[in-house]
């Protein structure tokens, strides 16, 4: 199927997502037009069915006549409404079990810090209406001392991956990593890993609370997952597909970069950033919304290998630093000024983004941003690039969340091991002349990494 057809058939779900987002238009027709089992089934597909339906009851507040017309039946309501509970939930007690983990792992002397997942949950208007998963931490040691550690305390298997080892705590799926991501071609897996070591202090001393006062995690800075986070997305693009709930949470670390910056380019009139910045999101309310108090540090961590150890001057931390290059500042607070890192912030972006092979992705990310949930140009860290991005566009659609729901491709996602193998191969061959390096490394990287496997199997 075409990517046009994709577009016209998922518009009114966009437009619904983009009312989810906030975004503020007229949805009298989207309303009157919107097939409702459809667009849970999409949600359901993208794993969104939290965010939807904080959605549908701003519809309900916002729109009473319009939904009168059109309404959604009871026993959707009703189903839609026990989903989102059970993600509230879920995403509850990932919270308690982050907190825990984050508290066992500092306490023991192991600078961490939590991927992903919670982190990115702040950014939202409700906190508990995403989709959870595992739980990513990245702890800051090598991996000996992780591997020696995860025996100790941790039920492991013998099947250790190069990029981290799988665990669990109170039956919350947990990697412990190793490093946050990893990328196909060698040479681009070997400057990320650079970049990576050159930044990792400054991610595990950006401590955040969690909603309704269950704890603390530290969690990336917004600069650093503006690359971070593009890599993942890079690096799943190749390996099984990405989803929509990917691409809002890209939505949100984007939207988050911007009022980071905003904030300090007005040097004379320091203030709070704009409200919903996980640099400093906003207060949870009395009634536990899931609006969320996320401070971020008000001095580093103390640890017993004596304390946090300061960033290396231009890492990416401009929006936590006072001033770029300026190491010593390692406490933040509200009234933070960064004059020279708000004026050179997105061309020190653009220039690793080139860097590490993630441009030409990077423009792709920025084409579905716009057409899907209506980022500006102005607020664009790449120009768009619309030949990778409808195909992007497409893979999205066609996959799911993860590539779950891949029907093309020999339904490739589920099949056994062997024949995954050559069905990737012949998925990937297909991305060649959009992304070569990646592509074409993308068979050599997984067969070395099998091998790798066995070999490091205990």
């Amino acid at each position: 199927m075409k990517v046009k057809t994709y577009m016209n058939s998922t518009s009114p779900y966009f437009a619904f997502l983009r009312y989810c987002l906030g975004k503020k238009r007229n949805m009298s027709r989207v309303i009157a037009g919107m097939n409702w089992q459809a667009l849970y089934s999409f949600a359901s597909k993208q794993a969104l069915l939290g965010l939807c339906f904080d959605g549908i009851e701003r519809l309900g507040e916002e729109y009473p006549e319009e939904l009168r017309l059109n309404p959604i039946g009871r026993e959707l309501l009703v189903t839609w409404m026990g989903k989102a509970q059970q993600i509230r939930r879920q995403n509850m007690k990932v919270n308690v079990v982050a907190s825990k983990l984050y508290s066992m792992l500092r306490e023991d002397g192991l600078r961490c810090c939590i991927l992903k997942g919670q982190g990115n949950a702040l950014m939202y208007s409700n906190a508990y209406s995403r989709n959870p998963g595992d739980i990513d931490v990245w702890v800051n040691a090598s991996r000996e001392q992780i591997t020696e550690y995860a025996k100790k305390h941790f039920e492991i298997g013998n099947d250790i991956r190069f990029q981290h080892l799988e665990t669990s705590m109170d039956g919350v799926p947990v990697e412990l990593h190793f490093f946050p991501c990893t990328m196909n071609n060698p040479i681009y897996h070997v400057r990320l890993q650079k970049w990576f070591k050159r930044n990792a202090d400054l991610q595990c001393s950006n401590v955040v609370s969690l909603p309704d006062g269950i704890g603390e995690i530290a969690i990336p800075t917004t600069a650093f997952n503006v690359i971070y986070q593009l890599t993942h997305l890079y690096h799943h693009f190749f390996d099984e597909g990405i989803g929509m709930r990917q691409i809002i949470d890209y939505f949100f670390v984007m939207d988050d970069f911007w009022k980071v910056k905003e904030s300090f380019s007005q040097p004379s009139r320091p203030s709070l950033p704009k409200e919903g910045s996980t640099a400093f999101p906003k207060p949870l309310s009395p009634q536990g919304t899931g609006d969320v108090t996320a401070l971020r540090c008000s001095e580093p961590l103390r640890y017993k290998d004596g304390g946090a150890s300061k960033p290396s001057p231009g890492c990416a931390g401009w929006d936590r630093l006072g001033m770029e290059g300026d190491s010593s500042a390692t406490s933040c607070s509200s009234t933070t000024v960064a004059s020279s890192s708000s004026a050179v912030s997105l061309e020190v972006i653009q220039r690793d983004l080139k860097h590490l092979g993630l441009w030409k992705f990077a423009r792709a990310v920025m084409y579905v941003l716009h057409e899907a949930l209506g980022l500006s140009e102005e607020k664009m860290i790449a120009p768009m690039d619309e030949k990778r991005g409808k195909l992007l566009l497409s893979e999205i659609l066609n996959g799911g969340n993860f590539g779950k729901h891949f029907t093309k491709y020999g339904h490739f996602t589920q099949q056994g091991m062997a024949k995954k193998y050559f069905l990737k191969i012949w998925r990937n061959m297909h991305f060649v002349r959009y992304y070569p390096a990646e592509a074409l490394s993308e068979p050599i990287f997984r067969t070395w990494h099998f091998f790798w496997r066995m070999k490091n199997k205990e």
